[in-house]
């Protein structure tokens, strides 16, 4: 035990902050290949590298993988300015084709109103089913006019490995953008990223998991980075965390494995306790048979690109009905907090009685 707890300790140590003042940003890496004709030198240049690789997998019918991944790498290595062009660039010049939109239109408009002209001549019945065929033909023309052009770019990189966790970070970057220039542009591309997120991240695609001292310590770094409600202060404090009287249930998709989208943090107790004080510093923690209450003391999203998106309800729902099923003694829920159910990282409880 001692032996495969100290090396993990010490990986734990040297390479998590335990006082996490922000969420860590995404890793760097290396710039794209780039046109020979830029310049690779100047951040311009490599703005113009990564719009390269954007319009070449958007201007595809099938955007090559190639492509995808020369602009993931390109887009990871842009400072705050260089995204943020990106972003604009992505709005903007890839947005829903409007001028196609009005022609298809006009011509829907047209086929209605002859298909509504009351033909009562021979064969009208018949023409009055090539009309109607005319008009699914338009709605599915229209149907696809209406996507905007990013739209197959935003699926393709979804397939991509990496590209979940990649396009959580251009939310990231699209919101905090928006907290600077609040146009409709910019809101239409956010909200079309967020509805299809919200597809890809449905519970039946999460899997849940305990979180243990057993775990890797990659994974171990990444609750104590993560950690937004109660720091955690030191090895000690971690175990504890993870150990008797305590529970740790991250939801996991396997596209971004080895990092939790969303955790939260539960102590079993013999009587509720009055402050937050009792639970952090509760040693020796009570056997686990004598817990007859749960408190939900923490909850912390590891992706702020995911803000808006309801994973901890669904998390905490998932962590009931084990805990019920696991250990029958401790209670049902009486109260929620609104808070907690909300998602974000806040100083609430949930309390059972």
């Amino acid at each position: 035990m001692t032996r495969s707890h100290t090396p993990k300790s010490l990986a734990v140590l040297l390479r998590a902050r335990m006082h996490p003042d922000s969420i860590p940003s995404p890793p760097p890496a290396p710039s794209p290949p780039a046109s020979p004709e830029l310049d690779p030198s100047a951040r311009p240049a490599a703005a113009s590298s990564v719009r390269h690789w954007l319009h070449a997998s958007i201007a595809a019918a099938s955007p090559p993988p190639a492509a995808l991944e020369c602009f993931s790498d390109g887009y990871r290595s842009l400072d705050r300015g260089g995204r943020h062009e990106i972003l604009r660039s992505l709005a903007t010049d890839y947005d829903v084709p409007r001028a196609r939109v009005r022609d298809l239109m006009r011509q829907y408009v047209s086929v209605s109103a002859t298909g509504e002209g009351g033909d009562e001549q021979p064969g009208a019945e018949r023409e009055e089913g090539g009309a109607a065929s005319a008009l699914y033909r338009m709605e599915r023309g229209l149907r696809d006019a209406l996507r905007p052009k990013y739209a197959g770019f935003l699926e393709a990189m979804n397939a991509q490995p990496g590209g979940l966790k990649l396009l959580a970070v251009i939310r990231a970057d699209l919101l905090a953008l928006l907290g600077e220039e609040n146009a409709p542009v910019l809101r239409a591309l956010d909200g079309y990223l967020k509805e299809k997120l919200v597809t890809w991240l449905s519970p039946a695609a999460l899997a849940l998991h305990q979180i243990t001292w057993d775990d890797p310590a990659s994974l171990l770094e990444k609750i104590v980075a993560y950690e937004a409600v109660h720091p955690i202060r030191n090895l000690i404090d971690l175990k504890r965390r993870l150990g008797v009287g305590r529970r740790c249930f991250g939801y996991f998709h396997p596209a971004i494995p080895g990092e939790p989208l969303i955790f939260i943090e539960v102590a079993l107790l013999k009587d509720m306790a009055t402050s937050i004080q009792e639970v952090l510093l509760d040693v020796p923690p009570i056997a686990e048979c004598e817990a007859k209450c749960a408190l939900f003391y923490s909850i912390s999203s590891t992706q702020p690109g995911l803000s808006g998106i309801n994973l901890g309800k669904f998390l905490l729902k998932r962590v009931i009905d084990m805990l019920r099923k696991d250990m029958p003694s401790v209670q049902v829920p009486l109260l929620i907090s609104r808070s907690l159910l909300s998602g974000n990282a806040i100083n609430c409880m949930l309390l059972w009685v």
